[in-house]
């Protein structure tokens, strides 16, 4: 079946029907271990500068569970990255984040560094955040 779609999906483009963005499987067994990362300390100073694009990628159902966003974020769905990473400036660092700062917050910052961003992602992710700005 999978198979069908991806050939369905690659007919259509070929003909120049339906295609918006390249199709991007996030939930694949791909962990990437992605090695330029901010800690929270230097996210709030990249925050004091205005220079940063901060985007929360959590998957849909913790993002649900959870929808606080560090300021200045904006939540991007990691499985529509194919989609909303061509609304981002190049001009400027992109901070990824996720849960804990593993593999969807990496996975992310991977995507997006191949297609030419200078990215990181947010060290123990947005829980790190929270213990830092706790009250």
């Amino acid at each position: 079946m999978r198979f069908f779609l991806f050939l369905s999906s690659f007919v259509l483009c070929g003909v120049g029907l339906g295609c918006g963005a390249d199709v991007y499987e996030f939930r694949s067994e791909d962990r990437p271990e992605y090695k330029n990362t901010v800690s929270v300390g230097e996210l709030a100073a990249l925050q004091e500068s205005g220079e940063v694009t901060i985007v929360d990628v959590r998957l849909f159902e913790d993002y649900e569970a959870d929808p606080v966003l560090i300021a200045g974020a904006k939540y991007k769905d990691p499985e529509m990255i194919s989609g909303w990473s061509n609304t981002l400036r190049k001009d400027r660092p992109v901070v990824a984040y996720c849960v804990k700062g593993k593999w969807v917050s990496q996975k992310a910052a991977t995507f997006l560094k191949d297609k030419g961003f200078e990215v990181y992602s947010l060290e123990g992710g947005i829980e790190a955040w929270k213990e830092n700005n706790a009250e």
